[in-house]
């Protein structure tokens, strides 16, 4: 019999929430025990949180992030939401040889024509329509709608409650806050933040963070 294990890259509240989901997960879910196969969550990467001294019932920080040796049949689940930190510190465990799960929860629902990049955390009653891309490394957060013809660049983090009508593009790296709408066809270029409660009617600029209903330019 087979055991493989489940790292969780992050302690924080996502880490955490990330790892209630793997608990679905092995239970019933995308990595349910086989008959020659049994998953386990090994533990939390982690350079800076205590969470397994605060939280009853968590497993151990293994080691800091940059400090970490992948091992065989061992796979890292990046429950970091920054899109600049994830692209860092998940290219320097893959210069390693290490392995990344998708972790794509038991009631997201799937629709047709759906490609889901490696390492892709999407979290409960999250809906992906049909016709649409998510790249690798990328977080959508519990209860979003990402409609048609839309792509998800890699690295992108959707927070909760997000909707993303037909034809969007989220290039690399961007950031929506909670409830955050994209309405048909916007771009929101790379690394630019949408700001909670936003509704977004035209292109958003690379770098930027806009914010208001509609949304606006704050910085960048």
């Amino acid at each position: 019999m087979t055991h493989k294990k489940l790292v969780i890259m992050g302690a924080g509240g996502f880490g955490r929430e990330v790892h209630a989901w793997l608990l679905d997960a092995i239970k019933n879910g995308s990595c349910k025990p086989t008959l020659d196969t049994v998953w386990e969550i090994a533990g939390f990467i982690d350079d800076v949180s205590n969470a397994p001294d605060v939280f009853p019932g968590l497993p151990p920080i293994l080691s800091k992030i940059d400090d970490y040796i992948p091992l065989p049949n061992t796979y890292i689940v990046c429950a970091i939401a920054n899109p600049k930190a994830k692209k860092l510190l998940t290219n320097k465990l893959l210069s390693k040889g290490a392995e990344f799960f998708t972790l794509i929860h038991s009631n997201v629902v799937v629709g047709t024509n759906v490609v889901i990049g490696k390492g892709a955390v999407i979290c409960p009653f999250t809906v992906l329509s049909t016709d649409l891309a998510v790249g690798d490394f990328v977080t959508i957060n519990s209860g979003c709608t990402v409609g048609h013809d839309t792509s998800i660049g890699d690295y992108c983090t959707l927070s909760g409650h997000c909707d993303i009508t037909g034809g969007v593009k989220l290039q690399e790296g961007a950031f929506l806050g909670s409830h955050a709408v994209i309405v048909p066809n916007v771009v929101v270029g790379e690394y630019a933040v949408v700001g909670a409660g936003s509704v977004v009617i035209r292109k958003v600029a690379p770098s930027t963070t806009v914010f208001g209903v509609p949304a606006k330019r704050i910085s960048g």
